[in-house]
């Protein structure tokens, strides 16, 4: 086969005559395009690192393939042939790259599709892998970890397996840093980790999920007493005095487990059953291992108060916006914020969204708290305008519980109506993972929104299923290039890769991008040199209360686009 070898799957002539004239018509690329009715060997093919990509029209066999494809961690970009787009959301997760639609076979938009569909499913294994791997200890990761420990659960409580959880946490990890030095702290976890990994069977896993807590998956064990024993091993492993600056160190790690069977009838996940266990053996002086069970399952139940305290939340107004200032790097001037949600509460102090957010959701509060975050920000439109910053746009994060919403646009309109903002400089940001979950729904209340003058960002693109039928179908203005791409610039030349591919492929499509997490002089450099149109990150600002936007842009000594002359 080609080098650049090209499947096209169908059982359609017409399919395979059509495809194979556009990408015949490629100017930057020579593709080999092999055509085929069906695949006899479909791991082989998959797994071929010949076939670049493949186009497989929609069939009762596509799920099948794609699932395959997954498991086996094919390198082969898989797009999906389809009448139309409902087929998309249901198959989105299964790892295609992208889809075609028969009707829209155009020679340019062919080639577009399958060159990013490549270059982007080469560049999600390099950065994959990456972000998987601690690069100390050689362990997991806790990116890396979670879909492994998720797949266990399921395993174990389908087949009723005996497997568990094991959460070890180093005591006193802080100060043996400090006092033996950073050096000596790395040279410590690796020890720890190599002690850990020999302890294991063929089918247990070892994660560092940060610097000084570490996780092992047992999957399939004889028995309980079976995980008890490895427990026991591994921390006595563990006490053996470490040689540190020609010192005998002497460490002592907290344990706790949870066996997957006791959470069957918990709602709580397993990680977080693991930790509180962990957490209940630190406070005990003579007892260095705790099991999740009934008794910490009590102590659960205070996740019931925090539904209560963000209900009294709501009713008396705790909750605030912050806003994060977007620079246009061709002019260094302020041209849009990101309202960011904080919660003011009476006892803990500003909390941000990662401590309250997810049990909005699971209560149903997100409509009800969605349209306070609005009002807020068009009152935060208007005092731009009386400072003469009517120019400035607000972004607002809207989920899918609200765009799903059919009185959403009306009640959109009444709080514009109501505050007197100017919609025009309002502007809704959501995921792609939101538009997947109902698109011809999602896309319905998107164009109901931007006929009030509303506009539309794409929030971390790259991170999911990126499609460019998203970017040519719906009405986005601007695309959000995720952290994750950002966070490495100019260094990680996979990240720069992708980077400079997203800011190309939107500057052709006339969309902005707007980059996400930008923290160092580099990468603001980088992004400049690849005429990205605006950043977002610490380089430039935390997210501020509205009130210290005007010392932002004195201190900065940034200017804002206004309304004054």
């Amino acid at each position: 086969m080609g080098r650049n070898s090209i499947l096209i799957i169908s059982d359609k002539p017409s399919d395979h005559l059509q495809l194979s004239k556009c990408l015949q018509q490629a100017q930057t690329n020579t593709y080999f395009v092999i055509s085929s009715t069906s695949i006899e060997r479909p791991i082989e093919v998959l797994l071929d690192p010949s076939i670049k990509a493949a186009i497989i029209a929609e069939s009762p066999e596509t799920e099948y393939l794609l699932r395959l494809a997954q498991k086996n961690n094919s390198a082969t970009a898989i797009i999906v042939l389809l009448d139309d787009c409902d087929t998309a959301r249901r198959i989105a997760e299964l790892g295609l790259q992208d889809y075609l639609l028969r009707g829209q076979l155009y020679d340019a938009l062919v080639q577009r599709v399958v060159d990013y569909s490549i270059q982007l499913k080469q560049a999600r294994r390099t950065i994959d892998l990456m972000s998987s791997y601690d690069s100390l200890s050689g362990a997991l990761n806790r990116i890396g970890f979670r879909p492994l420990l998720k797949r266990a659960v399921e395993r174990s409580q389908q087949h009723k397996l005996t497997s568990a959880l094991l959460y070890f946490n180093v005591d006193n990890f802080a100060h043996i840093n400090d006092h033996y030095g950073e050096q000596n702290g790395d040279l410590l976890i690796k020890t720890l980790a190599d002690r850990i990994t020999d302890k294991l069977g063929h089918r247990d896993c070892l994660a560092r999920l940060n610097g000084d807590e570490f996780a092992v998956l047992i999957e399939e064990a004889e028995s309980a007493e079976h995980i008890e024993e490895l427990a026991n091993n591994i921390l006595l492993a563990l006490t053996i005095p470490i040689t540190l600056n020609e010192q005998p160190v002497v460490v002592n790690t907290s344990l706790g487990l949870t066996l997957f069977s006791e959470l069957e009838q918990e709602q709580i996940d397993p990680m977080e059953a693991a930790r509180k266990a962990m957490l209940h053996s630190k406070s005990l002086k003579d007892r260095k291992h705790t099991y999740y069970d009934r008794q910490l399952a009590e102590q659960v139940s205070m996740r019931s108060n925090l539904a209560t305290e963000l209900r009294s939340a709501i009713h008396n107004a705790q909750f605030e916006l912050y806003y994060q200032p977007r620079i246009d790097l061709s002019s260094e001037r302020l041209v849009g914020l990101e309202a960011l949600l904080r919660w003011n509460h009476p006892q803990r102090g500003l909390l941000e969204p990662l401590e309250f957010l997810n049990e909005c959701e699971d209560i149903g509060l997100m409509k009800s708290l969605g349209y306070q975050v609005i009002w807020q920000a068009c009152k935060a439109l208007n005092c731009l305008a009386e400072q003469g910053l009517g120019q400035i746009d607000i972004g607002v994060n809207v989920s899918f519980s609200q765009l799903q919403d059919k009185l959403f646009p009306s009640v959109v309109k009444s709080i514009l109506s109501d505050t007197g903002a100017n919609a025009k400089r309002l502007e809704f940001e959501l995921t792609e993972s939101t538009v997947l979950q109902n698109p011809n729904a999602i896309k319905a209340r998107m164009n109901e929104l931007k006929e009030l003058g509303i506009s539309f960002s794409l929030d971390d693109f790259g991170t999911g299923f990126s499609q460019l039928s998203h970017l040519t179908t719906l009405p986005i203005a601007s695309l959000k290039v995720d952290a994750t791409f950002v966070r490495e610039l100019p260094q990680n030349t996979q990240q720069a890769a992708v980077c400079s591919m997203i800011i190309k492929m939107a500057q052709e499509l006339g969309i902005v991008v707007i980059a996400e997490g930008t923290e160092t002089y580099e990468q603001v450099a980088f992004l400049r040199q690849q005429q990205c149109h605006q950043v977002q990150g610490f380089y430039y600002s935390p997210a501020i209360p509205l009130q210290h936007l005007p010392r932002f842009l004195e201190q900065q000594r940034i200017k804002a686009y206004s309304t004054n002359p």
